[in-house]
């Protein structure tokens, strides 16, 4: 599936099968945002121009994707750990045997034979409940048909663990997981927020997070439990949100609203 640019700007909602996409919907649908939503599991063919040749691209596909050593899997037993869907080894200590070589994500094949045609100018890549290797498959090729074709693109969550992995980053389990309204600390302006606003109370719900950004992409916000609560490319219009905006109130509505306005 390819995305093009449409003549309205409209937003696609992927849902990762997350209990908070209803409350994406209802806070695109209160800004008057006009959206597609569609399940994961229904843009499975999504098609991708890599462009490895281009010669006058900063961004070669040849370096997309994280690229995990011995210590990285995907855990496919997680029994419902949500955004724990690929983890670093070395802060795993729930016992689990993650040692599996089929399970590494370099066996993950972003190609498809089948391409499809979807108008959207945006896309939101919700959380999810639940471990899935085909979850990862198909958010991963999205983000990398956002990041060639500079389509903006929010991760929420899961989402934004899943672009952070998808170009190059990492992610750790935390030493508790997160299940509160907590309070983030602005550091830098952005599109979607202003330092000027020094905190935000958000809601959060996780058992991991972002622990290194791809290369080109910056923190813009920190809490005392994860250092990269918002984070954006310095160039391409692709944000993601350890925290859920949809449930957060008055601050999420509003990056929310800067994020349709990207």
């Amino acid at each position: 599936m390819k995305f093009k640019k449409s003549a309205r700007q409209t937003t696609l909602i992927v849902d990762n099968l997350s209990p908070f996409t209803p409350d994406i919907v209802s806070c695109l649908s209160k800004l008057g945002a006009s959206y597609i939503q569609r399940s994961f599991s229904s843009l499975t063919n999504v098609s991708i121009n890599s462009n490895e040749d281009n010669n006058n691209s900063k961004y070669n596909y040849k370096y997309y994707g994280h690229n995990p050593g011995v210590n990285d899997y995907i855990n496919n037993n997680s029994n419902g750990l949500g955004d724990g869907a690929v983890y670093d080894k070395r802060n795993n200590n729930d016992g689990r045997d993650i040692n599996d070589a089929n399970n590494n994500i370099n066996n993950i094949n972003y190609t498809s034979n089948t391409s499809n045609n979807l108008s959207c100018d945006k896309v939101i890549l919700t959380g999810r409940r639940m471990n899935s290797r085909e979850i990862n498959i198909v958010n991963s090729r999205i983000i990398k048909q956002c990041f060639e074709n500079n389509i903006p693109l929010l991760g929420i969550c899961y989402g934004a663990e899943i672009l952070a992995l998808t170009l190059g980053g990492t992610i750790r389990k935390m030493a508790m997981p997160v299940n509160d309204t907590i309070s983030l600390k602005v550091s830098k302006s952005s599109p979607l927020i202003s330092a000027d606003m020094k905190t935000l109370l958000v809601y959060e719900s996780h058992k991991y997070c972002v622990a290194k950004l791809p290369e080109g992409f910056e923190s813009l916000a920190s809490s005392i439990d994860c250092e990269h609560e918002i984070f954006s490319h310095k160039e391409k219009k692709l944000f993601g949100t350890q925290f859920h905006p949809e449930k957060s109130g008055v601050d999420g509505l509003n990056l929310l609203s800067k994020f349709l306005s990207v």
